[in-house]
């Protein structure tokens, strides 16, 4: 049995409950982890005493290892001091949490549950169904089981409701985050828990864990991803996890508006006659770093060329000694088109390909 020791700084008669943990730390922690923390901290104005994480369990109807999992929350919030004083037996001891006078302190350790970070995929644990029957008793838990077997249009079976828990408890996505993955996944015709626990983890690994950030991912998915996949002829299939790579650099790290991309997807059909999101790339590589940001800009690079071009090409006479107008090139002016090695991008193509086959996409 493991047994706990509860300290607190002060013990007054009534529990005082700091509005900083009210204001900055409740919001962000898992519901469960509330209960254990208020639990415990009632135990801190009493005398001295041993405590087990199995009768605190007991009194929350919860498992001994998520009353430890929640200290061990409240550990890394800089809100609890966990120490081992001897086997099985705990000293916790409760931190009163920085005052509004300390902002700096406030916004360093609010950092910790807003960005969690995502747990390795090794880890992912495994629930049975005793410890899934004990969490659907926390009502949010409930409610999002329920919520999913209605988007997906069937009851659940064990694993679906393992899988899913999994999102809040693993790598730890609110609940209403996973509400919105579950939307976003339905909506675009994805009802397989392996292919949206893929989404789900993609999210974690990207620091996606609040509402706004959850509805602006799917935005851009469904609209500007959308497009791209669009303007390149396949928009009968999900992009492949290397072309969303592609589409996120473009919109998010060049921050180039949709049209000029969309303009880019088009040169790249009209010279290659395939969807090769290599060749795009470089062609918004290039246009970023002469800081285009409008379809006007492109053209003026276009000019650009075309002008240095007519003043490096001799003329010409006909046989008549007529001087020969200059023919203008095609539309993909201002790349070195030369440079390309064709083989090469038919090679990364068809990995495309082999890739989409494999997943049975």
């Amino acid at each position: 049995m493991v047994l706990l020791q509860f300290s607190y700084p002060q013990s007054p008669q009534n529990i005082p409950l700091s509005l900083v943990f009210i204001k900055e730390y409740m919001p962000k922690a898992n519901g469960t982890f509330v209960k254990v923390y208020l639990y415990g901290l009632s135990y801190c104005y009493q005398e001295p005493q041993e405590f087990s994480l199995q009768a605190i369990g007991n009194a929350l109807d919860i498992l001994e290892s998520d009353v430890m999992k929640a200290f061990e929350y409240w550990k890394e919030a800089g809100l609890v001091q966990l120490k081992e004083k001897e086997k099985g037996l705990f000293d916790i001891q409760y931190i009163v949490p920085p005052q509004p006078n300390s902002g700096e302190k406030i916004v360093e350790e609010k950092k910790e549950p807003v960005a969690p970070k995502p747990f390795p995929i090794q880890t992912k644990p495994e629930y049975g169904p005793k410890e899934l029957s004990i969490y659907r008793k926390t009502p949010e838990i409930d409610q999002l089981f329920k919520i999913a077997e209605r988007y997906l249009g069937r009851m659940l079976t064990h694993q679906d409701l393992s899988t899913l828990y999994s999102f809040y408890d693993w790598l730890r996505l609110p609940v209403e985050v996973i509400e919105i993955l579950l939307e976003h996944c339905i909506s675009n015709q994805h009802r397989n828990m392996r292919y949206i626990e893929k989404v789900a983890i993609s999210w974690a690994e990207e620091g996606i864990f609040t509402v706004d950030q959850a509805k602006a991912r799917a935005y851009i998915f469904n609209t500007e991803y959308r497009e791209i996949m669009k303007a390149f002829g396949l928009s009968q299939r999900d992009p492949a996890p290397v072309e969303v790579q592609h589409m996120k650099k473009w919109l998010t790290e060049y921050q180039l508006p949709l049209p000029v991309i969309l303009e880019a997807c088009k040169r790249t059909i009209e010279n290659t006659g395939k969807p090769i999101f290599a060749y795009t790339d470089s062609i918004l590589t290039h246009w970023h770093k002469n800081q285009v940001k409008t379809l006007d800009d492109v053209q003026k690079l276009d000019d650009a060329y075309l002008q240095k071009k007519n003043l490096q090409q001799p003329n010409r006479f006909d046989k008549e000694g007529k001087a020969e107008h200059y023919t203008r090139p095609s539309r993909f002016v201002n790349f070195q088109q030369e440079t390309w090695d064709f083989e090469e991008l038919e090679r990364l193509e068809q990995e495309y390909i082999d890739k989409q086959l494999s997943e049975g996409r």
